[in-house]
């Protein structure tokens, strides 16, 4: 029987969420909520399913899956009538704007014996999924340092509440960067000790940062720095680059276009453009979504864990701290 899943959001990340589900076998969109109810109309007759401008209807039309990808600040309620509904999960990263929040959304999915995944969705595209296969395989021997590096501009394409430090909870760390502090976190297999952080503006009078440098050091003792900019001026290429060197080799992925490794024994580069042109830019939401599907029918704990999505919310707060602080801060 198909998982029937509903969507909360008809922006940018329902979008791409609604054409995943609609790639992934086994399930059902059964609609998209979105207060633009002409913006959720459009978007089912892309991908199927009703248009509904109030999610607590599209609750009650009945739910196996539901995905929130509402404005960082209204991920909790959507969450616990999720559950006590037993409806599973995936939360827009961040998982919410505070920690109290975000362990708030934890513990209800917990209590009600649901699902709970976080859309940390670049671990699904193929060049981070290389570069795990070759530390798997010990071919970098043990990650030391690492460094992830984002920029590009805040384009007309994100919604204004992007904007706001109530709404969002801060800038360029919270709506993209934190996929940077995933992405360590996940090449390291390794949680964050200690953060030491700066922030910026940079193109005017803005509520959130528009820039941020943090130095991390994790519990394994290896060292990373995360970097990211997104001015409201134009600032093209976009880049996202990720390096590691361990004690024996290296690796370079740069999203949408490689992953490359080197040490003595020889050189690997994998050009992953070919999965962009062949399934679509983000075929990386299909498979995010086939991942929770089986995670749900296996009854397992889904790959990206509300741990995930709480330890990365506590270094991103970290780094907020730091910056006003000017101190470094010790988690945990």
């Amino acid at each position: 029987m198909d998982l029937r899943v509903g969507i909360i959001g008809a922006g940018q990340a329902g979008e791409r969420h609604a054409v995943g589900f609609a790639a992934t076998p086994g399930t059902t969109l059964v609609g998209v909520a979105d207060l633009a109810e002409d913006r959720a109309l459009g978007l089912t007759q892309q991908v199927g399913g009703r248009a509904f401008r109030d999610w607590r209807e599209l609750l009650e039309a009945g739910l196996d899956i539901l995905v929130v990808s509402l404005p960082h600040n209204m991920h909790v309620e959507p969450a616990e009538e999720a559950a006590a509904r037993g409806v599973h999960v995936l939360m827009e990263k961040p998982l919410a704007t505070t920690l109290e929040d975000a362990r708030r959304i934890v513990t209800v999915c917990e209590d009600a014996g649901v699902k709970l995944t976080i859309s940390f969705v670049h671990r699904f595209r193929e060049e981070l999924q290389q570069a795990r296969r070759w530390l798997d395989a010990g071919l970098l021997g043990d990650p030391l340092v690492a460094s992830e590096r984002m920029g590009g501009q805040r384009g007309s394409h994100l919604p204004a509440w992007v904007g706001s430090k109530e709404v969002a909870g801060g800038g360029v760390l919270m709506y993209s960067a934190i996929h940077g502090i995933d992405r360590l976190r996940w090449l390291l297999s390794s949680d964050v000790r200690r953060v030491t952080a700066e922030t910026r503006q940079l193109s005017g009078d803005t509520e959130v940062e528009e820039a941020v440098t943090a130095l991390l050091t994790f519990e394994s003792g290896a060292t990373a720095t995360l970097t990211a900019e997104a001015p409201l001026y134009r600032a093209q290429p976009a880049v996202w680059e990720t390096e590691l060197y361990g004690t024996g080799g290296m690796l370079r992925v740069r999203t949408r276009q490689f992953a490359e490794r080197s040490n003595d024994q020889g050189e690997e580069h994998l050009d992953t453009r070919p999965w962009s042109a062949e399934q679509g830019p983000h075929y990386n939401f299909a498979r995010q979504a086939q991942a929770f599907v089986r995670a749900i029918r296996e009854d397992r704990v889904p790959d990206i864990t509300p741990e995930d999505g709480l330890k990365s919310l506590e270094v991103a707060v970290a780094v907020y701290h730091s910056a006003s602080s000017g101190k470094t801060v010790e988690l945990g």
